[in-house]
């Protein structure tokens, strides 16, 4: 079974979550990417925030979240994405579209699943059952 690796800023605000969706796309999700050769998940977390959302994460106040495994949004079946996801409480800038990124919105737990991923629909499911969502 082949394994796409990626990481994810779970970014939780007056108990929403933070989504994005790409340019040309119309699926939400977490947002976050691939590591490139060689970077840790602290540096590629921080990169990929910066690319698409304009802000550099503290990085003390990274922690790790949960891994959410499925398959992968818009790929032939059978092929799986593993996401890493973390949390940030702090970060400097302010949250904007950039680079792929078209729009961000905050969700709550009753979010059109038809517009999530199925990682993202994992996540949302896990901040509401951990009661961080409303």
């Amino acid at each position: 079974m082949a394994f796409i690796d990626k990481l994810a800023l779970v970014l939780v605000r007056n108990r929403q979550q933070l989504v994005v969706r790409s340019k040309g796309k119309t699926a939400f999700f977490t947002p976050g990417g691939k590591r490139e050769k060689g970077e840790s998940d602290e540096q590629a977390l921080c990169r990929e925030c910066k690319e698409e959302l304009t802000i550099d994460l503290v990085k003390e106040s990274i922690a790790p979240y949960g891994v959410f495994e499925a398959q992968a949004f818009g790929k032939p079946t059978g092929t799986m994405v593993r996401m890493t996801c973390y949390t940030a409480d702090d970060f400097l800038g302010e949250l904007q579209p950039n680079e792929e990124v078209e729009e961000l919105r905050w969700v709550k737990s009753d979010f059109s699943r038809e517009k999530l991923t199925v990682t993202g629909e994992m996540i949302l499911d896990d901040l509401k059952r951990k009661d961080l969502i409303d």
